[in-house]
């Protein structure tokens, strides 16, 4: 299985080589590039966290200019440009403040099911326990 990893955070990063190691992936840290290896490689499933820069990180880059749902972007990006890859969300955020609102990790998953074909499930990044792994590989398995 060829997989994508749009994530910038580092330490998810590594948590998620260490657990892919065994599989063959990309990585990119942000919308741009993760948008530019969909149109450009085939991938049998795409890791997405929500919350990704605009634009991939320049050396002493400290005015990243992040996405709060730079996730959802792909996502309709993807549908807009017919590319059809199974995707899983991988976030480390649990509540998502929408103006006054808050759209919780359910919820969010709940709305990109509805309207994304393509869209799988979210799996919650938990750095104190490694629950996310199980989640992970029940997702890939229903996938495989």
């Amino acid at each position: 299985m060829k997989i994508l990893i749009i994530e910038d955070d580092k330490i998810k990063i590594e948590k998620l080589k260490s657990f892919l190691k065994n599989h063959d992936f990309d990585l990119t840290e942000s919308f741009q590039s993760g948008l530019d290896a969909l149109r450009n490689n085939k991938y049998d499933l795409l890791i997405l966290d929500m919350t990704i820069p605009l634009w991939e990180k320049e050396n002493n880059d400290i005015n990243q200019n992040y996405e709060q749902f730079g996730g959802e972007k792909i996502l309709r990006e993807m549908k807009r440009k017919k590319i059809i890859v199974p995707v899983i969300l991988f976030t480390m955020f649990d509540k998502f403040p929408i103006g006054h609102d808050v759209l919780t990790f359910e919820q969010i998953s709940a709305k990109y099911k509805e309207n994304f074909d393509f869209y799988i499930d979210a799996v919650y990044y938990d750095s104190r326990n490694d629950d996310w792994k199980n989640n992970l590989l029940k997702l890939f398995k229903s996938i495989s």
